[in-house]
């Protein structure tokens, strides 16, 4: 049974992420309209061709996101071997990162924080590990410093390695121009700052930018929600839970209330 009017809701999500988002708008009973504003490039450069084989130099492998964890198998296999890392311990970010290094890595995560941000893992870790800890810390290119100011302000050596990249996905300029034109989305949905950045850099039109302020912005945390905020939206909904999931069950009580059911 639907549990969401039909409204039309665009979906923004990196293209390797759109789909399953998508597919569960539409089991909740919403339209979506898929636009992907950003895509994902493994990095594979010197640095870490380096990196790849040093495994010896770490103790802890850290992890913020799903993506990480996929980007750092394709960087380690392209220049060196996992087994290389079954020694370090593993830390991530909340429960989707934590399942990934398992589907991913056949690994288990040795510390997950109860929250799902970066801060509190930061935190957890100082509070049960010593300083002596070696740590690489496994990011994107737009990943945020909260990881690696909270590991500082606790004295820990640590290394990045950025494995991938995010880039805007251009070629979906005019289909987002298109969409927002004619199909009217009511819904808009967000996952990163930087995919609003890519939102109001693809519109063309000023008056179309301004128009979209009034919609109703769906995003999935606090980082984002600011972001919104700086770009003038005003109908903003947030999840207590940073997921996708839970953004789909965000907008199925918003529209509950307004129902009355």
């Amino acid at each position: 049974m639907s549990r969401l009017p039909a409204v039309k809701v665009l979906v923004t999500r990196p293209k390797q992420q759109t789909a399953r988002f998508a597919e569960q708008l539409a089991l909740a009973g919403a339209d979506p309209i898929e636009v992907p504003l950003l895509t994902f490039r493994t990095r594979n450069d010197e640095r870490n061709q380096l990196l790849s084989q040093q495994a010896d130099r770490f103790n802890w492998l850290f992890f913020s996101s799903r993506n990480g964890v996929k980007h750092f198998q394709s960087v380690v296999n392209h220049y060196s071997h996992l087994d290389n890392w079954r020694h370090c311990r593993i830390a991530a970010v909340g429960q989707k990162t934590a399942n990934a290094i398992e589907e991913i890595l056949d690994r288990k995560a040795d510390l997950v924080p109860e929250a799902y941000t970066a801060d509190d893992l930061a935190d957890a870790f100082a509070a049960t590990h010593h300083a002596a800890s070696r740590i690489l810390l496994v990011q994107g290119s737009l990943s945020r410093p909260a990881l690696a100011n909270g590991l500082r302000q606790n004295d820990y050596a640590f290394e990045k390695m950025v494995v991938y990249d995010t880039v805007e996905e251009q070629t979906n300029q005019t289909l987002l121009n298109d969409v927002l034109e004619y199909e009217k989305p009511e819904v808009l949905t967000f996952t990163s700052p930087s995919s609003i950045e890519a939102f109001f850099g693809f519109i063309r039109s000023s008056c179309m930018k301004h128009t979209q302020l009034d919609k109703l912005c769906l995003v999935i945390g606090p980082t984002t929600e600011r972001a919104a905020k700086r770009h003038g939206f005003h109908n903003i909904l947030v999840p207590d839970v940073f997921t996708a999931e839970a953004m789909i069950d965000t907008l199925v009580h918003f529209y509950e209330q307004r129902t009355g059911d």
